[in-house]
């Protein structure tokens, strides 16, 4: 049987403990082709104790990449020494076959993957190749193209398009232009065909060229009424080796400049085709120069666009469960090219350009607190462009912490606007460990696309941590970790361990430490106020800790499923300041919820009924809408204007007046009025000023019809203000939505403005509109200020 030698290209440092592998000898199968020989040689490493993950193959006698689909023996002889380029680690690194693929489940979400790279890169090739050489899955097919003629519909071929269940394509526009009525209307044109009999196994998109891939995701993830059909599997970005070096060099700083290294920084998977235009060194160099703006990306090799159908599918780079498997493992040593290390290594010094230098996390010990740089092995920093020095990645690694979810929900917002002189943040992701909470907290930024997750549960003999990478341009290293260290905490213990008593009998009376574990004393205290609960906490040491712990909160959740009713709020806020909130919240976040309303000054101004003479309470169904409120409490007391005044108002309609307003085109609505008191700073009440307020939603041109845009029906929001012109002072005001899903910033100048139309316009699949349509009320934080007490600062950078 034929054998071939193992080797490292020479751009690859090879790390101690992987020397071994080098010069070993491994067999050929004839049958094999290129890819085969390096899933062989990646499971050869494997059992060796080498995690090795192969980007691209040399035959070292031709000095030339060998196309992955061909035969082997096309390639290499018996005794040719096979060199590697690739990444190297302690840990095995996953791979498709790996993958257990479970079937999709009806009325589960179709996975959507979108193509981008370069013009030329060779997008529609592997397109024609995926649908000509498969017959297993349907797939639909997203084109865009830019220009008056589509041109890659005709590249398509025909028999590749007949093989396509549905082709949609939208000429003359790119995808990153905002939020598209003509990709927003192709997703609900294949839905349709879905409902009429047409299942899917996924949705291609490929864009043009130029396409920014953040606003398509964007679009994807935070769209209701698309995500309720469909779901982001990932973003593949297509390399052309032959031209992306001179391509990443044309528009250095300039806006083509960054569209072309976030396709490469934020792409899930990438695919290095054209390798058989281009000697083993150019190879290397596009190996190691994708490397420096994503360190952690598969690199999947290949030729003429021929990829296996499995490499294009089942990303899985939005299931929070393989990223908290994939983030939590993976911390040994690393390596990588010569500048950026792969694996998570001890960060070089300032002076580095590259991730080099690191000796890995596996080297620690359980007390370890220094950073991890995401990329850290063994390589060498080396200058090769202005990018190297301004894409990069850095981690950082905590054993025994954790954080406040509320505390964190608040720095995500932070980190989402993360301001221009700070950087400009790519991708993150991160598992934490949450106070109070069983569930590992899951963490994952596309720009300021951003998303949290209970993922499963930390193990019994498992250490509590915090694990985060960042990738990003010029980020401002110091300023993010310092801000986002100010929430770690130590994992919190009780206050005494668990006491466990012989039974003096089979069946011994129940005890206070056995209901706490049973839940049994959760069910009772379910029913009460938050400030209760923690008067019943301070009883005994037992009942604090079996409140307080993970488990607690886990046993208030079960017991709020068992007994509330569908539909049934989850949590409330009272007028009068009292919470119940323990089904939604961990007891430790609920004191931070309670100590940030009290600093944030907030009046609670809800409408007024039999049952609730001075104001219904706040009505929480979700987590997300706890932490949105809670966040905002949070943002409000770190401004001090004692001259601003802050009320939570509910602009809300009847049902049935809702559903008419979405079953009629061209209608328009009014929300009920809302009336505040704001109270003159004299004390005098004949000098407070009663203000009234309500929300119009109007179709947006002019003939009474609603207004079409790209397939978009738009309604455009005025707000209606009453009292202006009898009030005793001129206010300015900022309305802040309160929702978890979008965020609306309208600012106000004069509040005896009528009618004040806004700039916000909404389209049908608005999460707004979304939001109405289950509930039809909208949230908003309104604060207001006198114009002569000065002008009324922005509450974010939005808001001006």
């Amino acid at each position: 049987m034929s054998q071939v030698t193992i080797g490292f290209h020479q751009s690859i440092e090879v790390p101690a403990f992987a020397k071994s592998l080098v010069g070993a000898s491994l067999s050929l199968e004839e049958s094999w082709t290129v890819r085969q020989l390096a899933s062989a040689i990646e499971r050869f490493c494997s059992e060796r104790g080498v995690g090795v993950r192969i980007g691209a193959l040399i035959n070292a006698a031709r000095g030339a990449a060998s196309a992955p689909h061909e035969p082997v023996t096309s390639h290499f002889a018996s005794g040719d020494r096979v060199l590697i380029i690739g990444d190297i680690r302690h840990d095995k690194w996953p791979s498709v076959d790996d993958i257990v693929t479970k079937p999709r489940a009806s009325g589960e979400p179709v996975p959507i993957t979108i193509f981008t790279g370069f013009l030329g890169a060779g997008k529609t090739t592997v397109l024609n190749h995926l649908l000509l050489n498969q017959r297993d899955k349907k797939f639909a097919v997203i084109e865009n193209e830019f220009g008056e003629v589509p041109i890659d519909n005709e590249l398509l071929q025909n028999s590749a398009l007949d093989l396509a269940e549905q082709v949609v394509v939208m000429e003359n526009g790119c995808m990153c232009c905002t939020v598209r009525g003509d990709l927003l209307g192709a997703f609900d044109a294949i839905r349709k065909q879905m409902d009429k009999g047409s299942p899917l196994d996924a949705v291609l998109v490929e864009t043009t060229g130029m396409a920014d891939p953040v606003p398509i995701v964007r679009t994807l993830r935070q769209t209701p009424d698309i995500a309720r059909y469909f779901r982001l599997d990932g973003t593949i970005t297509l390399v052309d080796t032959k031209s992306i070096l001179n391509r990443l060099s044309e528009c250095e700083g300039g806006k083509d400049d960054q569209e072309r290294h976030r396709q490469i920084a934020f792409a899930d998977k990438i695919l290095l085709n054209k390798l058989d235009l281009v000697d083993q060194d150019q190879v290397a160099e596009v190996f190691k120069r994708i490397r420096s703006y994503n360190a952690t990306v598969p690199i999947v090799s290949s030729v003429k666009g021929v990829v296996p159908p499995a490499e294009l599918t089942n990303l899985g780079a939005f299931d929070m469960e393989k990223i908290a498997i994939e983030e939590g493992a993976g911390h040994g040593h690393g390596h990588g090219h010569e500048g950026h290390g792969h694996g998570h290594g001890h960060d070089c010094s300032d002076e580095c350009s590259g991730h080099g230098e690191g000796h890995g996390h596996g080297d620690c010990g359980d007390e370890c607190t220094e950073d991890h740089g995401h990329g850290g092995g063994h390589g060498h920093a080396h200058n090769n462009s202005r990018h190297d020095n301004e894409i990069g990645s850095f981690s950082i690694v905590r054993q025994n912490m954790e954080v406040d979810a509320l505390a964190f929900a608040r720095w995500v917002r932070i980190i989402a606007t993360l301001p221009e002189e700070q950087g400009k943040l790519y991708r993150s992701k991160g598992v934490i460990a949450a106070a109070g909470k069983r569930a590992k907290l899951i963490f994952h930024a596309v720009a300021d696309v951003t998303e949290m997750s209970d993922g499963p549960d930390w193990g019994d003999h498992e250490q509590r941590s915090v694990k985060i990478v960042f990738i990003g341009k010029k980020l401002d290293r110091k300023k993010i970790e310092e801000r986002f260290l100010l929430l770690l905490q130590p994992v919190a213990t009780g206050l005494r361990p668990m006491l466990r008593a012989p039974s003096p009998s089979p069946s011994p009376a129940p005890t206070l430490e056995t209901l706490c574990q049973r839940g049994l004393l959760h069910h009772a205290l379910l029913g009460l106020w938050g400030r209760d609960v923690l008067r019943v906490s301070q009883a005994s040491a037992t009942m604090h800790d079996g409140i307080f712990s993970p488990d607690g909160f886990a046993h208030f959740r079960a017991a709020a499923a068992c007994v509330l009713a569908d539909g049934a709020p989850r949590g409330l806020h009272a007028v009068s300041g009292e919470v119940w909130l323990h089904a939604l919240m961990p007891l430790r976040s609920i004191k931070m919820y309670a100590q940030a309303w009290r600093a944030a000054c907030v009046k609670l101004s809800t409408k007024c009924t039999g049952e609730y003479m001075w104001g219904e309470p706040l009505q929480f169904d979700t987590v997300g809408d706890l932490e949105a409120a809670g966040v905002m409490w949070l943002e409000l007391g770190e401004i001090k204007d004692a001259d601003t005044v802050n009320f939570l108002i509910e602009f809300g309609w009847r049902p049935e007046t809702m559903k008419s307003f979405f079953d009629v085109p061209g209608s328009a609505t009014n929300s009920a009025l809302v009336k505040i008191t704001v109270e003159d700073p004299s004390g005098d009440s004949e000098l407070d000023d009663d203000l009234r307020f309500r929300v119009n939603l109007n179709p947006e041109n002019e003939n009474g019809e609603d207004g079409e845009a790209g397939g978009m029906k738009l309604h455009r929001m005025s707000l209606q203000l009453v009292g202006g012109k009898t009030s005793n002072h001129i206010y300015q005001i900022f309305f802040h939505t309160v929702d978890p899903a979008y965020q609306v910033h309208i600012n106000v100048p004069d509040h005896r403005t009528p009618i004040f139309p806004t700039k916000e316009v909404f389209h049908q699949w608005h999460p707004l509109m979304a939001g109405l349509r289950q509930r039809p009320r909208l949230r908003f934080l309104l604060r207001l200020k006198s114009l002569e007490s000065g002008p009324l600062d922005a509450m974010c950078g939005c808001c001006g």
